[in-house]
């Protein structure tokens, strides 16, 4: 297969999913090999699905680029949040740091510093991703798979958070963020610092940058854009309730039905 008929057959395996509400075998007919390709599924499941809203990034490892999806406005909630698991396969949970940006990241060739990036953000805030998945086999899913699928997004819930002066000092110190997300008052994760792909905004800096070069296309004043998850996901089961609080940052909450 060329790669157009591989990003072809596998946007529109993807596609099917997503309307139909089903999840799928892994495609084992298309021969998916490229991150490039992986990306170009991506984009267009995500001109599909709703209107962009942000990005997430996900399947960090440590010393390498992070990957990366769309966020999207109707897949996205302020907190308290609440979804219904009748809109999901399945519902885990990551705790998540999340900036806005308050003024655009225009495209570029010269990289953007920290500092520069930084100056544009507007707030910092406790996120919670919902992950889900197209595909039954989850969490056994190959990587460039999970790329496609927009690295298993399922929603997105920003909470509280911190602007003004404190937001420079605390945007340099996030990687020893401390958390801990609390399901029906019981703590089933909590920790301080230890992202598994290191300093959460270096991470967000080499994101940027990548998909500038890689895309040619900037960043808009307001958009969303999570660092990934602290500690791995937690599955949450219908009436309960989680809250996810980063001390001196913000506290979110949702509630599943």
């Amino acid at each position: 297969m060329t790669h157009e008929e591989i990003v072809t057959a596998g946007a529109q395996r993807l596609i099917d999913a997503h309307e139909q509400r089903r999840q799928i075998a892994i495609p084992e007919d298309i021969p998916l090999s490229e991150v490039q390709d992986a990306y170009a599924i991506q984009e267009r499941v995500s001109a599909r699905l709703s209107t962009p809203s942000g990005w997430k990034l996900g399947g960090i490892i440590k010393g390498e680029i992070p990957r990366f999806s769309r966020l999207f406005s109707d897949l996205s909630q302020r907190s308290p949040g609440r979804i219904a698991q009748k809109d999901y396969h399945r519902v885990f949970l990551e705790p998540e740091l999340a900036v806005v940006l308050g003024d655009d990241l225009p495209a570029r060739s010269t990289l953007y510093s920290l500092e520069e990036i930084i100056e544009r953000i507007a707030s910092l805030h406790a996120a919670i991703e919902v992950v889900d998945s197209r595909f039954e086999s989850w969490p056994e899913v190959p990587p460039l798979w999970q790329l496609a699928d927009g690295l298993s997004h399922g929603s997105f819930v920003l909470g509280g958070g911190i602007d003004g002066a404190d937001l420079k000092q605390q945007l340099k110190q996030i990687k020893d963020a401390a958390y801990r997300l609390v399901l029906d008052s019981k703590i089933v994760l909590s920790g301080r610092g230890d992202h598994p792909g290191g300093d959460p905004a270096q991470l967000l800096m080499q994101m940027i940058n990548t998909r500038i070069a890689t895309s040619g296309e900037g960043f808009q004043a307001g958009e969303v854009i999570t660092t990934g998850t602290f500690n791995g996901v937690v599955e949450m089961r219908p009436g309960q309730w989680a809250q996810l609080l980063f001390e001196g940052i913000g506290e979110v909450e949702l509630n599943l039905d």
